[in-house]
């Protein structure tokens, strides 16, 4: 699958963010350089409470995936990114739409559907982003753990390839 194709993909599933339902702002942004595969992605933001969240989507072969950026876990001592991880792999557990994931020390939540998914499929698909970020929030702040904003933080995504 070449760029164009992806790009084409990535346009219907802009035409869903578009739709009265879910009116997602978002911008196609590429990523990648001269020395790694350029690829089309859409940009947007998902909102819960006070706190707006970077989500990445991207096309590789018959997959539309989507990942939001939740927190870079840098700052944490390792107590506590200890519980945040106990934490994430008890939401995966509970939460089978979406998966928690790490990545150069980027903790993520991830979506994935199939290219021409029917729009209520990839609604639900999307909007288990924000299920899985208010789940992570709800238990979090029992735990007294304080986590910002990532919108404009949104940093190297891999893609992973079949």
């Amino acid at each position: 699958m070449g760029y164009l194709e992806e790009k084409k993909n990535l346009e219907e599933i802009a035409k869903y963010l578009d739709q009265n339902e879910m009116k997602i702002p978002y911008k196609f942004q590429d990523i990648g350089d001269k020395d790694n595969e350029i690829f089309p992605t859409i940009i947007c933001v998902f909102r819960c409470g006070e706190l707006d969240f970077d989500v990445i989507l991207y096309n590789l072969g018959k997959w539309i995936h989507g990942k939001a950026l939740l927190l870079n876990t840098n700052p944490f001592p390792p107590q506590t990114l200890l519980k945040i991880y106990e934490i994430s792999l008890g939401l995966n557990y509970d939460l089978p739409e979406c998966t928690f994931s790490l990545f150069k020390n980027n903790l993520y939540i991830e979506i994935d559907c199939l290219v021409g998914v029917p729009f209520k499929d990839f609604k639900a698909q999307f909007e288990s982003i924000g299920n899985g970020i208010e789940s992570f929030l709800n238990v979090i702040k029992n735990q007294e753990i304080s986590i910002k904003s990532t919108k404009g933080g949104l940093v190297e995504v891999k893609r992973q390839f079949e």
